[in-house]
């Protein structure tokens, strides 16, 4: 076994109560920290508005025949519009929607979804409509975004979270070194080098943020799942390549955070209390 594995098993197993919960608190702010980086990238920017996603359940689509002349396309918009089911009537031209196309529409919105059946079933029957044809999904999905304060606020809290995982961690970090310091005392007069001591520190750290990043992506996914369908209105998590490069960048992310703060715990072994000599 290398003495790189050696000390770690070692440090590991100096973890003590009081230790541990110092370290998991910096571990956990790690996350809210990548979980705040993933918001802003999933969610961020400003309110956005509605995005149009078809007819809606209340709307009914008439495609007029091209020999239609202007009075008998006039008499036709007065039967529909005299409906008591109907609440709004709008003509537009075929070419709006099909260029090339000849004829136009008359989109007719109901009272409520219940009575588009019965007026698609008159439409469908009225001389002069070629087709016609009802939605059957709301006509707009609400975007979610962050405002702009709301934003600022998480910008915060991410810097918060920060500086308080590196001030835990490294309170952390003390008090499990001075479990191991007769150890270090020992390696030290034994002539084992800094450059032999201190990277375990550091891959402790890192392993606190590798945790960090994946309990991100866990994070992630329980969300797209828990979603479901509503994932739809936050548009970063419908895009999968999109989630993958957060996942992956929270990942890295973690694990350089938790390398810092392994730094910072190796920066104590500096410290008189771990010196050789008493």
């Amino acid at each position: 076994m290398s003495e790189f594995f050696f000390l770690f098993r070692e440090l590991l197993g100096s973890i003590r109560t009081r230790s541990a919960s110092l370290l998991a608190l910096g571990g956990l702010l790690i996350f809210v920290c990548l979980g705040t980086f993933a918001v802003l990238l999933l969610v961020g920017g400003e309110v956005a508005p509605t995005r149009e996603i078809g007819l809606g359940a209340d709307e009914v689509v008439a495609h007029l025949s091209p020999r239609l002349s202007a009075d008998a396309v006039n008499a036709l918009y007065a039967e529909i519009q005299q409906r008591a089911d109907v609440v709004s009537l709008a003509f537009r031209f075929a070419q709006e929607v099909s260029p090339g196309s000849t004829g136009g529409q008359f989109i007719v919105r109901t009272t409520s979804p219940e009575v588009t059946a019965d007026v698609l079933e008159a439409v469908r029957g009225m001389n002069g409509v070629t087709a016609a044809e009802a939605g059957t999904r709301p006509t707009a999905q609400p975007a979610l975004a962050l405002g702009g304060p709301l934003r600022m606020g998480l910008l915060g809290a991410l810097v918060v979270s920060v500086v308080l995982s590196l001030v835990l961690a490294r309170s952390g970090f003390r008090a499990l070194l001075g479990t191991f310091e007769a150890e270090i005392r020992v390696m030290r007069l034994s002539g084992v080098s800094e450059r032999t001591i201190v990277p375990p520190v550091v891959a402790l750290g890192a392993l606190i943020g590798l945790l960090a990043g994946l309990l991100l992506i866990v994070g992630i996914y329980l969300a797209q799942v828990g979603l479901g369908e509503g994932a739809a209105a936050i548009s970063e998590l419908a895009n999968p390549g999109r989630v993958l490069s957060v996942a992956f960048a929270g990942l890295v992310l973690g694990i350089l955070l938790g390398s810092l703060i392994g730094l910072l715990g190796a920066s104590l072994l500096s410290s008189r209390e771990f010196s050789p000599l008493p």
